[in-house]
């Protein structure tokens, strides 16, 4: 089985790219339901263990949003590892492919106030091991505009301008860093305008 994470920051064209993407012997792995939230939730934690878990809680406690936000951010991270817990080392169907829409390789997207490349550090032994799909981002404003269009959570907390900005400079980071850092890295530019 293979198993790919699809990233790239906020309005790449993430779901079009699945919509374009997805044949037969392909699973895609999105929201998940309220249940097994939870079950990838105390799985996280404990494949994470304490000092892990306590890193990505000070990580998700230094953004700029509500204490509420905060907490969520922290639950989503620890999440994605629940989920690469048990679909990476899942070897039942051989056959399939599995794709996680902002798995593990997606955490650097999260922690807009922490240093990337120390995120990037955190999660090097998962990446070792995860085939990644990342989705380049549009040039010019194209991204800025469909934030503003779709709308984003974060723009509760900030300004577009200065969300865009931090979100390209993690790009550039990921871009230069994930290519040695993954099983194996894929860029495909962007599908939305297509």
């Amino acid at each position: 089985m293979g198993y790919i994470e699809i990233t790239g920051q906020p309005c790449a064209g993430k779901s079009s790219f699945l919509r374009k993407k997805v044949s037969d012997d392909m699973t895609v792995v999105l929201k998940q339901g309220y249940m097994r939230k939870i079950f990838f939730i105390i799985s996280g934690i404990c494949v994470l263990g304490f000092q892990r878990s306590k890193v990505l809680f000070f990580w998700s406690m230094i953004e700029d949003a509500s204490v509420y936000f905060r907490i969520n951010i922290f639950l989503n991270a620890v999440s994605k590892f629940g989920i690469f817990l048990h679909l990476e080392s899942s070897t039942s169907d051989k056959q399939r492919y599995i794709l996680v829409d902002e798995g593990i390789s997606h955490l650097p997207f999260l922690f807009l106030n922490s240093d990337t490349i120390k995120v990037i550090n955190f999660i090097s032994a998962e990446l070792k091991e995860t085939n990644v799909h990342y989705l380049r981002s549009p040039g010019g404003d194209a991204i800025e505009k469909r934030l503003l269009t779709r709308g984003h959570k974060r723009l509760k907390f900030l300004l577009p301008s200065n969300f865009v900005i931090r979100m390209s400079e993690i790009e550039n980071n990921l871009l230069s860093h994930y290519p040695s850092s993954c099983k194996k890295f894929t860029i495909f530019e962007d599908v939305a305008s297509i």
